[in-house]
């Protein structure tokens, strides 16, 4: 992002960081320091700094010196492995850092034309000069071009290049998430390849991967793990740089271990420099949307940095009665206590209210069709959502280059609704539950993590261990109306219409406390110039105390739950890795079976092998997988409870076993082409070989690709295309299939200036009809043909 130089005025910055209602006043501001663009220089790259760097290894000295410059290395392990390096104690420039951590090594820091550097061999044959590409991100992506990264700690908590890591990773950056619009983690995930979104009702959401849910989420690496089953409302992306997707399972990482994927979202940090962002958006169905993002130095020394975001959206649907109304703030502050010293802390409020929101949608029967608007809920549904989030962190760097951190964060929870469920009995459609529900929940969480390098048989080698804590308190009541049960409802002409619900006197609810804690540890091992091994393991107890839904025990525990990790690469080149990896998988549950208890953890294991790959001198890159994962008590839908409450129940089936292979393209072929394609095919079988959870679709393909002529160098296009093939769900109700379906969205972007872009993002192109989900016997069908454009101003 360019910007235009100014003086700082650090208080009147902070005021308006913290408070929207001045955002006016920055129409005359402008920021201080100048942006990179094409080979200029960089503030970086040209201003004198003190560094304080230790002799040692030469892969410790390089990051500790990129960490501190504000540069992302990637890479340098290899290039620097058994090497030694002086040390830095003096005031430097960027190149003179490097020319003298690199004297000695053979090695030389050469700039590049678009203004990042490469490690090169010193040597007189050029041809041969194997290159480390270090690029001047500070690993946000936002100001990157690319559709791809080549580092992520997400899978490790190790900052492993991707080709050095033992598993599936895929990466939606800040750009992709700018091109197509991507403004919730469903838009998100729905792009990402082997990832499958089961929109299952208006504003409830589940997500799967290679056969099964995903439950482990992290934000910045911290996992938060009583999260479980289903996302009511969007997660907004405003706040967020970028999605790293770790497939298969991560123990390490995650206190649940699920085999199917983790979701790491990165927050978007405080910039060095002042910059801000205005964006105004409009759409199908009335849809509005106001986005405001200010970051940079609060004070002259830039020792102190800030960041604020806010956005308000309002939408119609073209689901009948539906509609949303939204709002997001967010600020973080980030203070240099020393040179080794960095703390941070955040808050978010997240405001999420849908009026005509459903409970289980349409009830799916073989030959179910109705238009596309229909909406199985009454005009006096709703649901609102309110979440609450901060964070504190604490980073250190010891004196030998290790890096310590700790971090506490809390969430809060309420939710509120009144919601009503439909159903057949004996051919006729009728209510079968009125209820009105609170929910409250609060988390706390704390994660302390050190991670270094240290050398050993003559060769550098990284070690991570940590602690993860973690409490929810979540206390549910619902009340019921049981007049309105058995009315008649007609689909096809219903305004919504009922009468007034009346509440009964009895309270029904859940009141229960869980507990994690868990010990991990683990140990990257590079056993010769090729070939590396990395071990860990991590330790968990897990408690549940409390009641549940008529007052049952819901009391349940397990200690000393151990979930090792096993993780092989071998660099067969410098662009080209194979790699295989086991794990196995503890996951605690929130679904229920016919008694109303807590089904059992599930359990099992995971085995993966692949082929990672980078070329095009490290512009594109390819991985292809092939898994294998056995899991025990796997939730699956059984049925309606018929005590009024409208409450779904489940079974626990054992011996689920899943295979399948994943296959990824991602990068820029040339300079004027981004790319990012997958493919994912599975088969998901039960203990008698038969088929199962066969809503989940086992062969999905997701293509993005945009475009900029150089004959009109602001013009961008692109296309996406996502297909999935036909999915099923049989019970007592029938069998309701959904037949393969193909999604295609369109854009185009056009920076005017500077300063101002413009975008324009058609979605369904073609308005195909599908289900968004078939988990349940119910059924809310996917959005149609919708046109967004944006007007974005910059400064």
């Amino acid at each position: 992002m360019k910007t235009l130089p100014l003086s700082r005025k650090p208080l009147a910055l902070a005021i308006h960081l913290l408070a929207i209602g001045s955002l006016c006043t920055f129409a005359g501001w402008t920021p201080q320091a100048q942006a990179q663009s094409g080979s200029t220089a960089t503030t970086a790259e040209v201003e004198t700094k003190l560094y304080k760097i230790p002799a040692g290894p030469l892969t410790a000295a390089l990051n500790r010196f990129s960490t501190q410059a504000g540069v992302f290395l990637v890479g340098a392990s290899t290039a620097a492995q058994g090497k030694n390096s002086p040390g830095l104690n003096g005031n430097y420039t960027l190149e003179q850092g490097f020319a003298a951590l690199l004297t000695g090594s053979g090695l030389q820091a050469v700039k590049q034309t678009d203004g990042s550097y490469t490690l090169q061999v010193i040597s007189t044959d050029e041809s041969m000069l194997p290159t480390i590409s270090v690029t001047d991100t500070a690993t946000a992506t936002e100001s990157a071009e690319s559709y791809k990264i080549t580092s992520s700690p997400s899978a490790t908590k190790m900052q492993m290049d991707i080709l050095d890591t033992p598993q599936s990773v895929s990466v939606v950056t800040a750009k992709q998430i700018e091109d197509f619009q991507l403004g919730t983690i469903n838009d998100v995930l729905d792009s990402t390849t082997g990832i499958t979104v089961e929109k299952m009702e208006s504003d409830r959401t589940q997500f799967t991967s290679r056969g099964f849910e995903i439950t482990n989420f992290l934000i910045d690496g911290v996992s938060l793990p009583l999260n479980y089953s289903y996302q009511y409302g969007d997660i907004d992306m405003a706040i967020y740089d970028r999605v790293e997707v770790i497939r298969g399972a991560t123990g390490l990482v995650s206190a649940n271990g699920d085999p199917s994927a983790t979701i790491n979202l990165i927050r978007k940090r405080p910039t060095d420099e002042s910059q801000a962002e205005l964006k105004v958006s409009a759409g199908s169905w009335d849809y509005r949307r106001a986005d405001a993002d200010f970051s940079g130095a609060l004070n002259e020394a830039g020792t102190v940095r800030g960041r604020a975001i806010f956005a308000v959206e309002n939408a119609d649907s073209y689901l009948d009665r539906y509609e949303t109304d939204s709002n997001i703030a967010s600020a973080i502050i980030e203070t240099d206590l020393s040179d080794r010293t960095l703390l941070s802390a955040g808050f978010t409020r997240y405001e999420d209210n849908n009026q005509g929101s459903q409970w289980g949608g349409i009830p799916a029967f073989d030959g179910t069709d109705y238009d596309v608007s229909t909406n199985a809920t009454s005009d006096w549904a709703y649901r609102d959502v309110v979440t609450n989030d901060l964070f504190v962190e604490l980073e250190h760097t010891l004196a030998n280059d290790w890096q310590i951190k700790g971090t506490y964060a809390y969430e809060d929870i309420d939710q509120d609704a009144e919601l009503i469920n439909l159903w057949v009995y004996s051919g006729v459609l009728e209510i079968d539950g009125v209820q009105q529900y609170e929910l409250s929940s609060k988390e706390h969480l704390f994660n302390l993590t050190l991670n270094g390098d240290y050398s050993l048989w003559g060769r550098d080698h990284e070690f991570v261990a940590g602690i993860d804590l973690a409490k929810r308190d979540l206390e549910e009541t619902s009340n019921y109306d049981y007049d309105l049960l058995g009315t008649v409802i007609d689909l096809d002409s219903w305004d919504g219409s009922t009468d007034t619900p009346t509440y009964d006197d009895r309270t029904d609810g859940t009141d229960y406390t869980e507990k994690q804690a868990a010990l991990f540890l683990a140990n990257n091992l590079h056993l010769t110039d090729k070939l590396s091994l990395l071990l860990g393991t991590r330790l968990s107890n897990w408690e549940r105390s409390g009641t549940g839904y008529w007052d049952s025990d819901w009391g349940s525990d397990d200690s000393g739950v151990l979930t090792p990790y096993a993780g092989a690469v071998y660099k067969i080149t410098d662009n080209l890795s194979t790699y295989a990896s086991y794990t196995t998988t503890f996951t605690p549950q929130s679904y229920i079976d016919e008694n109303g208890r807590y089904i059992d953890p599930a359990e099992g294991k995971n085995y993966e092998i692949g082929l990672k790959t980078s070329f095009l001198d490290d512009q594109m890159a390819a991985t292809f997988a092939l898994f294998r994962t056995e899991k025990d008590s796997v939730a699956e839908f059984a049925g309606t409870l018929t005590d009024g409450t409208g409450r779904s129940y489940y079974s626990a089936e054992d011996g689920v076993t899943t295979t399948g292979v994943e296959l990824e393209v991602t990068g820029s072929p040339t300079d004027t082409l981004d790319i990012t394609a997958g493919f994912a095919a599975l088969n998901i079988e039960d203990a008698e070989g038969q088929d199962t959870q066969t809503y989940i679709p086992t062969r999905t393909l997701n293509a993005s690709i945009s475009y900029r002529p150089s004959v009109l160098p602001g013009l961008k296009v692109g296309a996406s295309v996502s297909r999935r093939n036909a999915t099923s769900i049989s019970g007592s109700y029938g069998n309701v299939e959904q037949g393969a379906y193909t999604l295609v969205d369109l854009m185009a972007g056009y920076r005017v200036n500077d300063n101002i872009r413009l975008s324009l993002n058609v979605n369904n192109v073609t308005d195909e009809k599908y289900y968004g989900s078939l988990i349940k016997p119910y059924v809310v069908y996917g959005e149609p043909r919708s046109i967004n454009a944006s007007f974005t101003y910059q400064f």
